[in-house]
């Protein structure tokens, strides 16, 4: 069962427009028209955030008698509102209002009058042709509001010693009714770098849930926008309410819509997808969350539009409104950043850019588990400039997330005797676009010692061998003559 939960306006100190029930004047009251002056916009800068689009209705409740300034309501049968006007309370006036208003909607019929304001438009002048007393109810105001105290006004009214058909002197700050909850949206990562080797980052967005079952929303997006190296997984989306642990139901609760459109400050945007909620998603347990979240949880990978160590900006912000108005809440921007591996080989005598060696990346000091991905290892073949960039499968250049990797040649150059030595490698989020292999020294090779097949010390080897074979002939014929002596 859904909890039913009503915003009640505070009703302390209700600032009214001259708001003196007469009992007792020394004239009759003029014609009409009554006019008086209204402002709606923050007292100080802390309460910027009530100024936007709000319209004020005015419903008469009670009629003037303009020869004895007596007052009485205009529709009879509701006692508190009858004991209140003829009491002159002002507080109990305005309860029984909210109490009929909130029963009925309609119970007062048509407003005398609206004004309505705007962030630009803050002044505005109420104007009304029969005199009375006036509950001036707030009727549209933006989603962030949870409270508005609504107010009386006595039109034309009495000063205690004339009566005052249009108020030149008193501008009622009706913002200063108003009450609002902060509203906001944040992001974080579980991962400031990925890479081939560890593609998937979480992103976990908190917004408010804005509006009230008094004043509910119409419209409820969290919009993400991510960089282009970057691929949502769509099936990872999660949304919770509040504490739960129960995820809502996409299509259900909510959609996932890729591409959405929305307007900030600076106009129309598009961000890469945005959770929106539907109808039955914004029911009374949305206003009744604890705490007062919607929690969306996803995972992205990098693709190879990923350019290295450039920071993927990943941004989320808040679009709520309701029929008065829409607004949008910048969220924040969260990076990841990827990274690249080279390797110089060069002789170690002379310092010469070598080609055809061959590397290989390990996951261990030993060398003796390959980095695999997708059952391909990250390897590096040197070309003419000596150089080579580390490779998945010997095609796509391998990004690389920070972390410890080592790397071992398993073929030397031609004429070049195996370097056996694990290069350690470490890569931080502030290593630039490639991190080499042994740093500017480069690794290096020596040229085989040990002489090859015909070459010069061939030669030498043939020439050593042959005598030794003499000595050895020489040497069986001496000691066969001795023995047949």
């Amino acid at each position: 069962m859904k909890t039913t939960k009503k915003v009640i306006a505070a009703l302390l100190t209700v600032m009214m427009l001259a708001m003196m029930i007469p009992f007792a004047v020394n004239a009759a009251a003029p014609d009409g028209p009554y006019t008086a002056k209204y402002k709606c916009a923050p007292n100080t800068s802390s309460e910027a955030d009530k100024v936007g689009d709000y319209t004020f209705s005015f419903y008469k409740v009670a009629d003037l008698d303009k020869t004895t300034g007596e007052y009485t309501t205009v529709s009879a049968g509701n006692e508190a509102l009858e004991t209140a006007v003829k009491s002159g309370d002002n507080a109990g006036i305005i309860t029984a209002c909210d109490s009929l208003y909130n029963a009925n909607a309609n119970v007062f019929g048509t407003a005398a009058t609206t004004i309505s304001f705007t962030s630009s438009e803050t002044e505005k002048t109420a104007t009304v042709t029969d005199a009375g007393i006036y509950y001036i109810r707030c009727t549209k105001y933006p989603a962030k509001v949870t409270s508005v105290t609504n107010s009386l006004a006595a039109l034309p009214y009495y000063n205690g010693t004339n009566w005052v058909t249009e108020d030149d002197q008193t501008t009622v700050n009706l913002a200063s009714k108003v009450s609002t909850s902060p509203v906001s949206v944040t992001k974080s990562a579980n991962k400031v770098t990925v890479g081939d080797n560890d593609k998937t980052v979480t992103y976990t967005l908190t917004a408010s849930t804005a509006g009230s079952e008094s004043n509910p929303l119409t419209e409820y997006a969290i919009v993400d926008t991510m960089d282009k190296g970057l691929t949502l997984n769509d099936s990872s989306v999660k949304v919770t309410l509040g504490d739960s642990s129960a995820p809502l139901t996409k299509d259900t609760d909510y959609t996932v819509e890729e591409n959405y459109t929305y307007n900030d400050v600076e106009g129309e945007q598009t961000a890469t997808f945005a959770v929106v909620f539907t109808k039955a998603g914004l029911d009374s347990d949305f206003y009744n969350a604890d705490p007062k979240t919607v929690t969306v949880e996803y995972t992205a990978n990098v693709n190879s539009s990923a350019k290295l160590a450039t920071p993927m900006p990943n941004s989320d912000g808040l679009v709520y409104g309701n029929e008065a108005t829409t607004s949008y809440e910048p969220g924040q921007t969260v990076n990841v950043s990827t990274y690249g591996m080279k390797i110089k080989k060069i002789d170690g005598n002379t310092s010469n850019t070598l080609e055809g060696a061959e590397f290989t990346v390990y996951t261990d000091s030993g060398a003796t588990t390959a980095l695999t991905v997708d059952g391909k290892n990250v390897t590096a073949a040197t070309g003419k400039d000596g150089t080579a960039e580390f490779k998945l499968g010997g095609t796509d250049v391998f990004k690389f997330s920070a972390g410890k990797y080592y790397v071992k040649e398993t073929k030397a150059p031609t004429g070049y005797s195996l370097n056996d030595t694990v290069f350690e490698v470490s890569i931080t989020n502030s290593s630039s676009d490639y991190t080499w292999v042994n740093g500017a020294e480069g690794v290096k090779d020596y040229k085989v010692t040990v002489p090859q097949t015909g070459g010069e010390g061939t030669m030498i080897f043939t020439i050593i061998g042959a005598a030794l074979i003499v000595c050895a002939g020489v040497l069986f014929l001496v000691v066969k003559r001795k023995k047949s002596v």
